[in-house]
Formats: structure tokens, sequence, C-alpha cells
């Protein structure tokens, strides 16, 4: 029964992997428009606490992201919409948790959850990426552990597959180096897209809360921070396509002259 509960996990796994750029965003945009934010508990303070408390999770779970691409560099896209890895990534955040990345976008979740103070969201959304992770996470343990065999066997052996192990924190990050740039370059988009989530969850709980007539002025407020977020976006990118000194270091900018140079 195990062997065909990870048959179907793997299988699961796969098609959410590939499918994950347009599924995640289309069960967002369900939730907005689904859902309903209400008080907590019927207390306004426990209620705002817990919004306060979500801004703070996601805004964690993206750190956790920055933090993992900026000490290692990983191949996050696959290959043909399927799970690769040209190598094993034993250091930095993967030092001390095998899948970090995932980590932090369950928190985002989690934190997008608790911001929205939709109860409903609680017993759906959670549970949903709970699920998606966890087969997406089976799908690659099964690609890595094929194609690496005894390493990547004594890996999972040493570091836990979600939770951080701190005992292992040193070694982790011995002689590895924050690259400040690469975060911003390689997660741009996702910085981006929860700016702008957590921009308009504010006026959305105040539209179902207290309607149109108490949020008008809100509503011209927050369209003019997401104009503001999209059009800063549109610049970083420009700037991240003609590759500014903004993204990318001197060598990655000039490569044949670093090439040329290189050999003499």
């Amino acid at each position: 029964m195990s062997s065909i509960l990870r048959q179907v996990s793997v299988a699961a796994g796969n098609f959410f992997f590939k499918y994950r750029n347009a599924i995640f965003p289309v069960v967002f945009v369900l939730f907005l428009v689904v859902v309903r934010p209400s008080v907590i508990f019927g207390d306004p303070v426990v209620d705002r606490l817990l919004v306060i408390c979500g801004f703070a999770v996601a805004l964690a779970g993206e750190a956790v992201r920055l933090s993992t691409i900026g000490f290692e560099y990983i191949e996050r896209g696959g290959k043909q919409g399927k799970v690769y890895a040209s190598f094993l990534v034993r250091k930095g955040v993967y030092g001390i948790s095998r899948n970090p990345m995932y980590v932090g976008n369950m928190l985002i979740g989690v934190g997008i959850v608790m911001a929205s103070g939709a109860p409903a969201a609680y017993v759906t959304v959670i549970p949903f990426f709970a699920f998606v992770y966890h087969a997406i996470t089976s799908a690659e343990e099964e690609f890595l552990r094929k194609k690496f065999g005894a390493a990547y066997e004594e890996y999972c052996a040493r570091v836990p597959r979600f939770l951080p192990a701190l005992s292992g924190f040193r070694e982790a990050f011995s002689g590895v180096r924050f690259d400040l740039k690469r975060p911003f370059k390689q997660d741009l988009s996702t910085i981006t897209w929860i700016a702008m989530v957590l921009t308009a969850l504010p006026f959305w709980r105040a539209y179902f809360l207290h309607g149109w007539d108490f949020t008008r002025r809100q509503a011209i407020q927050t369209g003019a921070a997401e104009l503001a977020i999209a059009a800063l976006y549109g610049l970083l990118a420009f700037l991240k396509k003609r590759k500014s000194p903004l993204f990318y270091p001197r060598e990655e900018r000039n490569p044949e002259k670093q090439a040329v140079s290189g050999g003499v």
C-alpha cells in the first residue's frame, strides 16, 4: 500500500511541478473571489494581531527564499517542465534543510491566509498547498535518488526534509559566500507578486467587512500602490534584461572580455 501511495504522490508531484506556475496564481485568484474575511473570534484585537502576524510570516517566508538563493545556486525551473538537477546542492541553507524553498513557500502561503482573516482559507488553501509541496518533494526525491544514489541517501540521512537542523549550521555555511545580487535577480517576479498581494489584502478585507463607501478612498490608494509596484517591476525587469550592474557582477556582464583576459 505504501508503495502505491508513493507512486501516486510522485505522479501528482510531477504534474504539479510542470504546471505550478499556472496553478498557484489561479488558486489565489479563486481564493480572493470565493472566500470572505471575518473578524476572527469576533475580537478586533485578536483579529488585528493575527493579520499583523500573517504579514510577518509571509515576509519571513520570502526571506527564507532569498537566503536560500543567495547562499547557493539552484536549478529551480527544472528542465522542459520536468524535475531536473545537474548537481546535488548540499551547502548553504540546503545544508540544514533539504527543501528550504518549499518551506519558504509554505510560510508565504500561511502568512497570506492569516493576513486575509478568512476562516475558510485555513481549511482549504493551507491543506492544498501542503499536499502540493509534499507531492512535488516526493517527485524530486525520486529523481535525485535515482540520479545521485548513495550520495543523496547520505544527504537525506544527515539533513531533515523540511524543518532545519541547526546542529549542522556551521558546516553548512562553512566556505559559502552570500551573493547579494542573485536573490533579487532570480526571485524578482516572486518578490513583486508578494508585494502586490500583501498591498491588496488590507483593501480586500476592508471592502468585504465594511463595504464600498468605507473603502472608496482606500481603493484609490491601493490602486496607486499597485501601479507603482508594477512600474518598479517593469523598470527592474528592463534593467535585468540589459544586464545592469544592479543585478549582474562585472564578469557576468562581459563574459567574452573575462574569458580573453583570463587566458593571458
